[in-house]
């Protein structure tokens, strides 16, 4: 998970995510702001206001539709 966490941020792309907020498994579009050990700030879908959610809460991640991850 983390390589994709990774590859969001270096090369400013967008993945897809499947996380829990507000007790809810949603499964959108994100681009990543920053990662820690702990959290992950991510921009959901076209909404200005990133959300931090603890690395617990992200479940899942994979390249975004379109995205095969090749440079």
């Amino acid at each position: 998970m983390l390589r994709f966490l990774r590859y969001a941020v270096e090369h400013d792309r967008k993945i897809r995510a499947v996380f829990l907020l507000d007790g809810q498994m949603l499964q959108k579009t994100v681009s990543v702001v920053s990662y820690d050990e702990e959290t992950v700030t991510l921009r959901i879908g076209s909404k200005k206001t990133p959300v931090v959610l603890p690395m617990a809460d992200l479940l899942s991640c994979d390249y975004a539709r379109g995205d095969h991850g090749e440079e």
